[in-house]
């Protein structure tokens, strides 16, 4: 169990402080890789992809901001910032439906993505536990994303591919150490352990993105004009 930490600052009682800069800190990261993902490159592919990271963003800052002033909030404003790191995970997942050419397929996962995140939407309110976001992740990022691109690379054979997958491996590390309530002493606690193991973790799911949306513009078909017939 966290034992959380308070400091007092212009009369209010804040708590966690250290959970608070390491959530904004998250923030800022996605943010900027959003915010270039957005304008950089030219795809649906990327702009879905910078959706994920600048929801992730605000969901980071909207939590940190809930652990800083707890004692006022109450828990509303986490379950927001919980929603929003699912909407996060599903923009992620409707980024890598891009990748797929079959409008059926596509269609058929699109009705089942929506459908889980509605489950998603109803358990976070009801149960009202970060456990439901934990499986939401894992079934997002594991079972859907990095399922399409290791398809992807079988499809085509191209590595670039299995960077998405591989680095999203990376995230167990954090998240086993933030489960497992692993922490330094009570003020570098599981929340900031693994708040700072995220950041190399977001700058190298970029990078990923980055180059699988610049791969897939690179062999985007390129409709070839007919010749005409001579008279």
């Amino acid at each position: 169990m966290i034992e959380h930490t308070y400091i007092e600052f212009l009369g209010l009682e804040l708590a966690d402080p250290l959970t608070f800069i390491s959530d904004i800190l998250m923030a800022v990261f996605c943010a900027f890789f959003g915010h270039r993902l957005f304008h950089d490159l030219k795809s649906k592919y990327a702009k879905l992809s910078a959706y994920f990271f600048l929801f992730l963003g605000v969901s980071a800052f909207l939590g940190g901001t809930s652990h800083l002033l707890d004692l006022y909030l109450g828990k509303t404003p986490h379950l927001i910032a919980w929603t929003l790191q699912g909407v996060s995970i599903l923009f992620f997942q409707l980024a890598s439906l891009r990748l797929l050419s079959s409008a059926k397929v596509k269609f058929f996962l699109r009705a089942l993505i929506f459908s889980f995140f509605g489950i998603f939407i109803a358990q976070i309110f009801s149960v009202q536990h970060f456990d439901v976001v934990k499986v939401n992740s894992i079934v997002g990022l594991i079972g859907f994303v990095s399922c399409i691109h290791i398809y992807k690379y079988f499809e085509s054979g191209d590595k670039t591919y299995v960077r998405i997958p591989l680095t999203i491996i990376l995230f167990a590390g954090p998240a086993l150490i933030h489960s497992f309530g692993l922490n330094f002493n009570k003020w570098i606690d599981q929340n900031v352990i693994s708040h700072l193991l995220l950041l190399p973790c977001y700058y190298l799911l970029y990078n990923a993105v980055k180059q699988v949306a610049m791969l897939k513009k690179k062999t985007q078909r390129v409709p070839q004009q007919v010749p005409l017939k001579e008279k």
